[in-house]
């Protein structure tokens, strides 16, 4: 065998080698299951329901149903209370942003002027109490919506491992920027 035919034949097998290792490499990433709606605690979802009724029902309804006309400002000028459970929009925001809005309210987030009566549960309820509370609300929905909610935080589906047959209803358009912790901010 030639100088030239034994370097061709090592550069061949170089290159399989090379080629196999990548595809073994592909072989050992492991396949993102498939999504499913988590479970949910039952104990954490009736104390849920009940901070809901104390906290919350007076305003977004008893069975989550929102105010009347929501979707446009009464006669003092501010938003009606909007509905929690698949009418409304709540569903369409991270949880991230919804412990944001109990916990320091929307006027936090709104920009500038914007009135609002929700108010901020910081210090009237505890962290674990809110989730709780949002826990309960996201226990009412259909597993399409709860999935579609949880495709909204980091590391959520992708939207075509949503499991359901639903549709959108209309969306709300905004989303929160994230609120910086004051301890975090710089001065």
């Amino acid at each position: 065998m030639s100088r030239r035919s034994v370097i061709a034949l090592g550069a061949g097998i170089a290159v399989l080698a090379a080629a196999g290792l990548v595809l073994a490499g592909f072989a050992l990433v492991p396949a993102r299951p498939r999504w499913v709606v988590p479970g949910d605690d039952p104990r954490e979802i009736a104390a849920g329901a009940v901070l809901y009724q104390s906290n919350c029902a007076s305003c977004h309804g008893a069975h989550l149903e929102g105010q009347p006309d929501w979707h446009e400002p009464g006669p003092d000028g501010l938003l009606p209370a909007p509905p929690h459970d698949a009418t409304g929009h709540t569903w369409q925001h991270s949880d991230a942003e919804l412990t944001e809005l109990v916990t320091h309210s929307v006027a936090s987030f709104a920009p500038a002027g914007y009135r609002t009566t929700m108010p901020a549960f910081e210090g009237k309820l505890s962290p674990a109490e809110i989730h709780a509370t949002i826990a309960y609300i996201k226990s009412t929905w259909a597993p399409g919506i709860r999935a579609y909610q949880a495709a909204q935080n980091p590391g959520g589906p992708s939207l075509a491992e949503l499991p359901g047959d639903w549709q959108f209803p209309p969306t709300c358009g905004y989303h929160f920027p994230t609120k910086v912790p004051a301890a975090d901010r710089k001065s």
